[in-house]
């Protein structure tokens, strides 16, 4: 459904401002995922004509907005969504993800997600958890990251791998490429993690130097640690795996940006030029292992090898 356009006058104060930013102040009903929607099908004009959502505002400009119904996030059943299942029973199921499928729906994804391809296998996950959005899911993977992810069948289950998550009993290994030559056979980056405030350029970043303790407190930082060990060196790039202790959002992607040897294929992390080098339509990163303690005391442990596209790659370099 579309409504009649809407215009914003561009006042001297919201110069220089990023124009999908711009918008969302003007609508805060709206999610900012919706407007960059709305930006990229060419629904947002700029003084008569189409523009991009990285357009600079200046003063006497013109937005106009043809207003589209906002989708909300739906968990209805999609079988066409591609997992692969590793292991189930009655309590648990392991599966593989693909690069390129979102976790679980939220407004910038509204559906074609991995939640709504459990359900369409399980449908009796629907409700375990803690959120009706995530059923069934007790971790998650970045949308581009692939391998191997935990979802809860009952209630129980759910509950007792929350827990072994909290108490970092869950050992979990990821397989990456980082830019440059690693130094260190094996090591550790324990530095804290926060929320960029940049609404330019949101993302995550690692808070460390001599004023750690004044960054900390104004970015609300967390404690992240991840340990590493190098698999093999190549001319550009070293092949590692890496251990995440803590588990926040872009760990190791951040941690390895960090100290200057970010993820190969990293978008978000990684200079243009390490981009060029290699033929990587997603970030250089596979979970490859993961394994937890089970209510009878047994361990869990489960592998994943490196799919195709991420072969391909290495066979290259």
């Amino acid at each position: 459904m579309t409504t009649h356009p809407s215009f914003i006058n561009i006042s001297r104060d919201e110069q220089g401002k990023r124009l999908d930013l711009v918008v969302a102040a003007h609508a805060p009903e709206y999610s900012r995922a919706h407007i960059q929607r709305l930006v990229e099908g060419g629904y947002v004009t700029v003084n008569g004509k189409s523009a991009k959502k990285h357009y600079w505002v200046k003063p006497g400009d013109v937005i106009a907005v043809s207003w589209q119904e906002q989708e909300t996030p739906s968990i209805a059943p999609d079988p066409s969504v591609p997992f692969r299942v590793v292991f189930e029973n009655n309590d648990y199921a392991v599966v593989e993800k693909p690069a390129g499928v979102v976790t679980h729906p939220a407004a910038s994804h509204t559906k074609g997600t991995l939640v709504n391809g459990l359900l369409a296998r399980w449908p009796e996950i629907a409700g375990v958890g803690d959120d009706p959005l995530r059923p069934g899911i007790v971790h998650r993977l970045d949308k581009e990251t692939s391998g191997l992810l935990v979802v809860a069948k009952t209630q129980a289950m759910f509950t007792w791998l929350k827990k072994q998550f909290q108490e970092r009993t869950v050992e979990k290994k990821y397989i990456a490429l980082a830019a440059g030559k690693v130094s260190q056979e094996e090591g550790e980056i324990d530095v804290p993690i926060a929320r960029s405030k940049s609404r330019i350029n949101p993302r995550q970043i690692a808070v460390s130097g001599s004023n750690t303790r004044d960054l900390r407190k104004e970015y609300k930082s967390r404690n992240a640690t991840t340990r590493f060990k190098i698999l093999h060196v190549y001319k550009d790039f070293t092949l590692v795996e890496a251990m995440p202790k803590t588990g926040r959002m872009h760990q190791i992607r951040v941690h390895f940006a960090h100290i200057g040897h970010p993820i190969a294929g990293d978008k978000k992390y990684t200079p243009k030029r390490v981009l060029a080098a290699l033929p990587l339509s997603r970030h250089f990163l596979h979970a490859a292992a993961l394994s937890f303690p089970l209510p009878d005391g047994t361990i869990a442990s489960f592998a994943s090898e490196l799919p195709p596209d991420l072969k391909t790659v290495l066979a290259g370099i």
